[in-house]
């Protein structure tokens, strides 16, 4: 049974990543003139600072580290896991993209700019993509998936629920961004569930986005055109 405070919390996280992400579409406006480098670090900043938080409220609460999917099991099982994970992972953002082509649905242009192009970019990108699997995995699949299910009885529901706010906390990439990372969200969730274990979530989720940052995202519609 979740405590009052950690359900006020859950809710409070769970509708408000979303709203803060909608602010980030303000990057759109002159971002040429931005740092990629200092965008990275400021995601990951962020990223660990609500993942820091959440685990002091886990920690006072006495939300224990099992019951948020901090343990691994059996190693072969778990990397079976997190292969096929990011086999789907990569598939659904395949698929996605293809239809968005189809139906003449260019990509996010805030998205596409934020793309690594040089060689200390992508340095930067992939550590910012560590961070965001460990961090985003631990609040969205770990502590809001886990108080969610308790609170509502079931994983499957809650799963749905997360993913929801993980698609729309990645507003700033437009409608076709949402759909996408909701897909994943829930695909992500799915290792959670089955294996009680955040690891297979996070190996999955840190090479779905090395693969689109360090080339995958030319192939993303509208790429193209968007002089990279």
């Amino acid at each position: 049974m979740t405590s009052l405070i950690t359900r006020v919390y859950a809710l409070a996280v769970l509708v408000g990543l979303p709203l803060l992400a909608a602010r980030e579409d303000s990057l759109a406006r002159g971002l040429d003139e931005l740092d990629r480098r200092a965008i990275y670090l400021s995601a990951a900043l962020s990223s660990a600072f609500i993942a820091a938080l959440t685990l002091g409220l886990a920690a006072w609460q006495d939300v224990g580290a099992g019951a948020v999917g901090w343990a691994v099991g059996p190693a072969g099982r778990a990397a079976a896991w997190a292969a096929g994970t990011t086999a789907a992972g990569l598939a659904s953002v395949a698929a996605a993209a293809g239809l968005a082509s189809l139906r003449g649905r260019a990509e996010s242009p805030l998205l596409l700019a934020l793309m690594p192009r040089s060689a200390a970019e992508r340095r930067s990108f992939v550590l910012l993509c560590l961070a965001a699997a460990v961090c985003e995995e631990y609040v969205f699949r770990g502590f809001l998936l886990s108080v969610l299910a308790a609170w509502m009885g079931g994983p499957w529901t809650a799963a749905a629920v997360v993913a929801v706010s993980f698609g729309t906390a990645h507003g700033y990439q437009r409608l076709a961004g949402i759909v996408r990372a909701t897909l994943l969200g829930a695909i992500l969730a799915v290792p959670v569930v089955a294996t009680g274990s955040l690891f297979p979530a996070i190996v999955a989720h840190f090479w779905i986005n090395v693969v689109l940052g360090l080339g995958g995202w030319r192939r993303l519609p509208g790429a193209g055109a968007s002089g990279a």
